[in-house]
């Protein structure tokens, strides 16, 4: 027995290891195309800005990345290695719950190599973010989850309540993981909660975050001024089929079968060990973003390999016959099939040119979630273009600047938000722009800086718009970035000396949370 069981587990190891090296072989071949994507660019500049929050993220992926920088600078090699590194996880991890779960090296194939394939998960582990970090908290919860209802051990439900507390200080979407195992233990193991442990790790979560917490109500509570902004502003409404039809897709659609019955199967059979309440846990999440109307059907990427696992288990269980294992080598070429098919759209493993050429062949047209116009790359690739283009343009009205102006001049965005002012941020440094500041999320909180309203680099917005605030205005050159989203493309920089209102009003009237 137990020889046929380290058989088992080395079958599984193997079928890991060759999902990791394909993760990584694609990661690998990808790290440098295209260019920063917006939000990296956002998540370098909060480096600088050292904090227990910000309005749109809790700290613990930008300390993690501060100390990226100490050994990688500001490098797309170096920075991307962290959501590279987080997919291998990410896929030991499904291994490991399949294990656990007592599924061998079919059911480790079907979910692991659905993990590689799924477009939302290779995407989210080709660029830095929280949401690279957030599916290892989730799998690590799930585990150890598992273990401490499992085995009672007052231990594994302290280290749960570590899990939780670091990914509520990474992503605040963990508070549906806690809500799940809130839910799945009064439904399936009352006698959990006669017992010390769940207490002890809500006790140690609630510890890790506190200093957040505490970071919030000191702000006045900006994250959820931002979450209300974002849903109700920035996103576009679906109904529920349109929602779940959102989900296949990002979740490779040949997918569709194994997380299905990982989410059913432990509700009508005999499930084994912790199935069903790894099921709960996972329901619990899709019903809180389906609830919402706006919410996106990436915010389950981390929460997708739970089902995944279980439902892999539970069709190794049923194939029995080879009718039936011949099905599930079907199901699998499926989902390979499919994840080359959409692969381009996930990650750049294209030139811009074949990928769009390619886009045309299939007949598909550029989307995004979120209410914004679109050209002719979909939103998180057209988000890899115009840094440059606008870092070039603003460094050219510098000259236009007397020498004491230099001096106290700051680069004011009022279009293109926290991208476009981190870009001129980090990308301009070397080039010896001024300081950047902007009233779009924590950029509104770092504040005006050393600008005195006296002269200031102006970067997008109408003339006939701008011009009162300002005793004069000198259109200096417009950015023409190409592929960038067209909100970026086309916007003039002007040289505005000498605001006439309050900077205190004016910066009041610059915030915007979304």
């Amino acid at each position: 027995m137990e020889r046929s069981t380290l058989t088992r587990d080395r079958r599984v190891q193997l079928v890991v290891v060759a999902c990791a090296v394909l993760q990584l072989a694609v990661g690998l071949f990808t790290i440098r195309q295209y260019g920063y994507f917006r939000d990296e660019l956002y998540y370098l500049a909060c480096t600088r800005h050292l904090a227990f929050g910000y309005v749109d993220q809790p700290p613990l992926s930008i300390a993690l990345l501060r100390l990226v920088r100490v050994f990688g600078g500001d490098s797309l090699v170096g920075l991307r290695v962290v959501p590279l590194l987080a997919g291998v996880a990410v896929i030991a991890l499904t291994g490991r719950l399949v294990v656990r779960l007592g599924g061998g090296a079919l059911a480790a194939a079907l979910a692991c190599f659905a993990v590689v394939g799924a477009p939302v998960l290779l995407a989210f582990h080709h660029r830095y973010s929280m949401n690279a970090l957030d599916g290892v908290f989730w799998l690590a919860a799930a585990l150890l989850l598992a273990r401490a209802v499992e085995s009672r051990r007052l231990g594994a439900w302290a280290w749960l309540g570590v899990v939780l507390g670091l990914g509520l200080e990474n992503k605040l979407s963990v508070l549906w993981l806690g809500a799940g195992v809130a839910l799945a233990l009064v439904l399936f193991d009352r006698p959990a909660l006669r017992t010390r442990g769940p207490y002890v790790a809500a006790a140690i979560a609630a510890a890790l975050f506190l200093p957040h917490l505490v970071w919030q109500v000191v702000n006045g509570l900006p994250t959820v001024e931002f979450m209300r902004n974002a849903l109700q502003l920035k996103y576009r409404e679906r109904s529920f089929l349109g929602f779940l039809a959102e989900v296949v897709l990002v979740m490779n659609p040949a997918a569709l079968p194994i997380w299905a019955v990982g989410l059913t199967a432990p509700f009508v059979t005999r499930p084994r060990g912790t199935a069903r309440i790894l099921a709960c846990v996972a329901l619990t999440a899709f019903a809180i973003v389906a609830a919402t109307r706006s919410g996106k059907a990436e915010y389950l990427a981390a929460v997708i390999p739970i089902p995944l696992a279980l439902g892999a288990c539970a069709i190794e269980r049923w194939s029995t016959t080879p009718v039936r294992t011949a099905g599930v080598a079907l199901l699998g070429a499926g989902i390979v099939g499919m994840a080359i098919l959409v692969a381009p759209f996930a990650v750049p493993v294209l030139p811009v040119e074949r990928f769009i050429a390619y886009q045309r062949a299939l007949g598909m047209t550029p989307s995004s979630s979120e209410k914004k116009e679109l050209a002719e790359l979909p939103q998180g690739y057209a988000d890899m273009f115009g840094w440059t283009e606008l870092v070039d343009v603003v460094a050219d009205a510098v000259p236009h600047l007397s020498p004491a102006e230099r001096e106290r001049a700051v680069i004011w965005t009022v279009s293109g938000g926290y991208g476009s002012a981190a870009a001129l941020e980090i990308l301009g440094r070397e080039r010896g722009l001024p300081p950047v500041i902007s009233g779009h999320n924590n950029y509104w909180l770092w504040g005006p800086g050393r600008y005195d309203g006296s002269v200031a680099i102006v970067v997008g917005g109408r003339r006939e718009q701008i011009a009162p605030y300002f005793e004069s205005l000198e259109q200096t050159g417009v950015v023409e970035c190409g592929l960038c989203m067209p909100y970026e493309n086309h916007k003039p920089v002007y040289i505005a000396r000498g605001l006439r209102a309050p900077l205190a009003r004016v910066w009041a009237e610059e915030k915007s949370f979304n």
